[in-house]
């Protein structure tokens, strides 16, 4: 009978496929801050400077997004050129 043995490698492949979630998550989420920054109209520049975004890697998701009140108001509008009219 021949010697085989079983090596379980199942730590370093969760581990692997860890990190490159988190690199994914990254890349992506650092990619959509700056498509965000540059479709960011500028008057005073602020809120084209304040995009950031953050990962959470025990979620697994990453938040992009700004402190600025009016950013709310350039995503969805205002007035009768908010998304339904109010």
């Amino acid at each position: 009978m021949s010697d085989l043995k079983f090596i379980d490698n199942r730590m370093e492949v969760y581990a692997a496929m860890d990190s490159a979630i988190e690199s994914w998550l990254h890349e992506a989420a650092g990619e959509l801050e700056a498509q965000t920054k540059r479709n960011t109209p500028v008057d005073t520049g602020q809120l084209k400077g304040s995009w950031q975004y953050k990962v959470e890697e025990h979620k697994s998701e990453a938040i992009i997004g700004s402190p600025l009140e009016n950013a709310i108001w350039n995503e969805f509008g205002t007035g009768q050129y908010a998304l339904h009219g109010d």
